[in-house]
Protein backbone atom coordinates (compact mmCIF):
# COMPACT_ATOMS: atom_id res chain seq x y z
CA UNK A 1 0.00 0.00 0.00
CA UNK A 2 1.57 3.32 -1.02
CA UNK A 3 1.65 5.89 1.78
CA UNK A 4 1.26 9.56 1.01
CA UNK A 5 3.20 12.13 2.97
CA UNK A 6 0.75 14.92 2.22
CA UNK A 7 -2.02 15.96 4.59
CA UNK A 8 -5.56 15.71 3.29
CA UNK A 9 -7.36 17.79 5.94
CA UNK A 10 -8.19 21.45 5.62
CA UNK A 11 -6.70 23.59 8.41
CA UNK A 12 -6.25 20.58 10.69
CA UNK A 13 -9.96 19.66 10.85
CA UNK A 14 -10.91 16.14 9.85
CA UNK A 15 -14.58 15.45 9.10
CA UNK A 16 -14.05 11.77 8.28
CA UNK A 17 -16.93 9.95 10.06
CA UNK A 18 -14.66 7.19 11.45
CA UNK A 19 -12.19 9.70 12.88
CA UNK A 20 -14.97 11.90 14.30
CA UNK A 21 -16.59 8.89 15.97
CA UNK A 22 -13.29 7.60 17.39
CA UNK A 23 -12.46 10.97 18.96
CA UNK A 24 -16.04 11.32 20.22
CA UNK A 25 -15.89 7.85 21.78
CA UNK A 26 -12.57 8.70 23.37
CA UNK A 27 -14.09 11.89 24.85
CA UNK A 28 -17.06 9.90 26.16
CA UNK A 29 -14.69 7.40 27.79
CA UNK A 30 -12.75 10.25 29.39
CA UNK A 31 -15.95 11.63 30.87
CA UNK A 32 -17.23 8.26 32.17
CA UNK A 33 -16.12 9.13 35.69
CA UNK A 34 -18.56 6.83 37.46
CA UNK A 35 -17.21 3.71 35.83
CA UNK A 36 -15.04 1.26 37.75
CA UNK A 37 -11.38 1.56 36.70
CA UNK A 38 -11.83 5.03 35.20
CA UNK A 39 -9.05 6.59 37.27
CA UNK A 40 -6.68 3.86 36.10
CA UNK A 41 -7.32 4.30 32.37
CA UNK A 42 -7.74 8.09 32.29
CA UNK A 43 -4.01 8.84 31.81
CA UNK A 44 -3.84 6.33 28.93
CA UNK A 45 -6.94 7.84 27.35
CA UNK A 46 -5.43 11.32 27.56
CA UNK A 47 -2.19 10.19 25.97
CA UNK A 48 -4.09 8.27 23.27
CA UNK A 49 -6.16 11.38 22.53
CA UNK A 50 -2.99 13.47 22.18
CA UNK A 51 -1.59 10.98 19.70
CA UNK A 52 -4.86 10.50 17.82
CA UNK A 53 -5.29 14.23 17.34
CA UNK A 54 -1.59 14.73 16.60
CA UNK A 55 -1.27 16.98 19.65
CA UNK A 56 -4.00 19.33 18.41
CA UNK A 57 -2.88 19.48 14.79
CA UNK A 58 -5.61 17.08 13.64
CA UNK A 59 -8.99 17.88 15.13
CA UNK A 60 -12.43 16.43 14.54
CA UNK A 61 -14.67 18.79 12.58
CA UNK A 62 -17.36 18.10 15.19
CA UNK A 63 -18.26 15.61 17.90
CA UNK A 64 -21.12 13.11 17.93
CA UNK A 65 -22.97 11.97 21.05
CA UNK A 66 -21.72 8.61 22.30
CA UNK A 67 -23.02 6.73 25.33
CA UNK A 68 -20.62 4.58 27.34
CA UNK A 69 -22.44 1.85 29.23
CA UNK A 70 -19.35 -0.14 30.16
CA UNK A 71 -15.82 1.24 30.32
CA UNK A 72 -14.11 -1.97 29.24
CA UNK A 73 -16.47 -2.50 26.31
CA UNK A 74 -15.94 1.11 25.27
CA UNK A 75 -12.17 0.70 25.46
CA UNK A 76 -12.40 -2.45 23.33
CA UNK A 77 -14.56 -0.65 20.76
CA UNK A 78 -12.15 2.28 20.63
CA UNK A 79 -9.23 -0.09 20.14
CA UNK A 80 -11.05 -1.75 17.22
CA UNK A 81 -11.88 1.61 15.65
CA UNK A 82 -8.30 2.85 15.94
CA UNK A 83 -7.10 -0.41 14.40
CA UNK A 84 -9.52 0.12 11.49
CA UNK A 85 -8.33 3.71 11.08
CA UNK A 86 -4.74 2.50 11.06
CA UNK A 87 -5.51 -0.13 8.42
CA UNK A 88 -7.00 2.52 6.12
CA UNK A 89 -4.54 5.32 6.86
CA UNK A 90 -2.83 6.70 3.77
CA UNK A 91 -0.80 9.42 5.50
CA UNK A 92 2.42 8.31 7.17
CA UNK A 93 2.21 10.85 10.00
CA UNK A 94 -1.34 9.73 10.82
CA UNK A 95 -0.29 6.08 10.70
CA UNK A 96 2.48 6.69 13.21
CA UNK A 97 0.15 8.62 15.53
CA UNK A 98 -2.58 5.99 15.25
CA UNK A 99 -0.09 3.22 16.03
CA UNK A 100 1.08 5.09 19.11
CA UNK A 101 -2.51 5.74 20.24
CA UNK A 102 -3.28 2.05 19.73
CA UNK A 103 -0.32 0.99 21.88
CA UNK A 104 -1.31 3.42 24.65
CA UNK A 105 -4.89 2.19 24.57
CA UNK A 106 -3.74 -1.42 24.86
CA UNK A 107 -1.75 -0.46 27.96
CA UNK A 108 -4.90 1.10 29.39
CA UNK A 109 -6.96 -2.00 28.64
CA UNK A 110 -4.29 -4.16 30.30
CA UNK A 111 -4.29 -1.91 33.38
CA UNK A 112 -8.05 -2.31 33.81
CA UNK A 113 -8.09 -6.07 33.19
Amino acid sequence: MPISTTTVELDGYDATPDFVYAVSLLAALESATGQEGHATVLPFLGMARAELTDFGQRRPAHYVPVQVGDLRAGMDELEQRITALLDRSAVLQHSLRLDSAHRLLRRGVAAVA
